[in-house]
Formats: C-alpha cells, sequence, structure tokens
C-alpha cells in the first residue's frame, strides 16, 4: 500500500511538473506577445522600502510586549492570589515570547533592507533614502536587543551576553518549566519538518519559474536554497551521535 502510495505521488509531481512548466511556458510567450517584459530592477525600491516598513512595526511590537510582559511581572510578584498570580505568569512569558518573535522579525527584515539597498547604491548606482533610514533601523534593532536581554533576565533570571553562543541558548532553553520545553520542541520539529518538505521545495519551483520568466537561470538562488536545505540535514548527524551512541 505504501509502495503504490509513493508511486502515485511520484507520478503526480512529475504531471504537475509538465503541467507547470507548460503554464510558465504560456504565461511567458502570452507577455513577450505583448512586449511585456519582467524587470526585477524596477521592484527594488519597493522590496527594500516593504522591508523597513515590515522592520520598524516589529521593533515597536518588540518594545510593546516586552513592557507588557514587564508589567505583569512585576504584578507577579506582588500579587498574593493563586489564581490571578497563574493569569500574570501565562501572561508574562507569552508576551516574553511574543517580543522574542517580533525582535527576529526585525532583524530579518531590516538587515534584507539594509543589504538590497546597499546594493542598489553599489551596483545600480541608484542613491536611495531607505539606505539612512535602514541604518537608523539597526541602531533601534541593537537597543530593542538590550532591552530584550534585560527583560529576560528580570522575568527568567539569566543573564544572556550580547552576542550569544549556542551554549548560552541552551541554558536560556533550559530555564524553561517542562511544558515550555515540550511545547518549543514540538514546535521546532514542525518548523524543521516543514522546512525540509514544503518551503525549501517550494523555493525551487519558485527560483524556476522565475528563471523561466527572466531568460536567466537564477543560479546563485538555486545554490543558496540547495546549501540550506543540505545544511538543515547534516545538522541532524550530530543529535544522531549523540542519542544513539
Amino acid at each position: 500500500m505504501k509502495k503504490k502510495r509513493g508511486l502515485l505521488l511520484f507520478l503526480m509531481s512529475i504531471v504537475l511538473g509538465v503541467f507547470l512548466y507548460i503554464f510558465v511556458d504560456m504565461l511567458k510567450a502570452r507577455a513577450e506577445s505583448h512586449g511585456i517584459m519582467l524587470d526585477v530592477k524596477v521592484l527594488i525600491p519597493w522590496i527594500s522600502a516593504i522591508c523597513l516598513l515590515i522592520g520598524f512595526i516589529s521593533i515597536l511590537l518588540t518594545f510593546n510586549f516586552l513592557k507588557k510582559s514587564r508589567k505583569f511581572h512585576s504584578l507577579y510578584q506582588e500579587e498574593m492570589d493563586d489564581d490571578l498570580n497563574e493569569t500574570y505568569y501565562v501572561q508574562m512569558y507569552r508576551n516574553l515570547e511574543f517580543g522574542s518573535i517580533a525582535f527576529n522579525i526585525a532583524i530579518v527584515a531590516i538587515l534584507l533592507a539594509l543589504f538590497i539597498s546597499v546594493s542598489e547604491e553599489i551596483v545600480l548606482n541608484r542613491s536611495n533614502l531607505t539606505l539612512s533610514l535602514s541604518f537608523l533601523a539597526l541602531v533601534l534593532v541593537f537597543n530593542a536587543q538590550n532591552y530584550l536581554f534585560k527583560t529576560i533576565a528580570i522575568v527568567r533570571q539569566l543573564d544572556l551576553a550580547f552576542f550569544s553562543t549556542p551554549k548560552d541558548i541552551l541554558e536560556h532553553f533550559d530555564s524553561y518549566d517542562e511544558g515550555e520545553r515540550k511545547a518549543n520542541l514540538e514546535q521546532s520539529f514542525r518548523i524543521l519538518f516543514q522546512l525540509n518538505q514544503y518551503v525549501l521545495p517550494g523555493l525551487y519551483i519558485f527560483l524556476f519559474i522565475i528563471s523561466l520568466l527572466t531568460g536567466e537561470i537564477q543560479l546563485l538562488g538555486f545554490l543558496l536554497v540547495g546549501a540550506i536545505h543540505i545544511y538543515i540535514n547534516v545538522m541532524q548527524i550530530p543529535m544522531v551521535k549523540r542519542y544513539f551512541k
């Protein structure tokens, strides 16, 4: 039964790939017949501006969530009622984790905006306001990181270095209670599985479509996605060696 299901999925993938190729080829031919050319350079300023906007919003959310976490920590320390204490405990950690997520998104978005803007300045020789604002956002990110680490020190009683090592993060993970650790491990497994099985294979298809539309093989993109795909699989080897001696 499993072999039949695997063969069916394999055949469906081939058929889907053929139809996808035909569809993209027709789309490209239709665009060329109307004199439409896909020029990515036009989109670059918009992409960097959108990334920067996401970064600023994420920074504001970071400070907002961390401020709430500190507030509930103070209430948790002062409250004697067990039911209210439980509520404050949950909200304290909930807002801390939301703040950490918003901070990580801010870093990614701002670095994207910064490097895209620098590339536009150097390669395309076009000055833009986004570059200056990206450096301003980077300063705000450092302040947000400082505020995050101080909040972690208050809530979890754990001091993290500004440039934390994997060992520091493991100690941070050990400060979680059993329920938090289980939830994080389950979510990490889901993320890893989805990256391995859906997200990265989807990026191969996306790069393939871009290659067909632009008439240029996105070699660097393929290599980067492939390197990430290999990395997340190879990095599971130490775990296997450690726990299956």
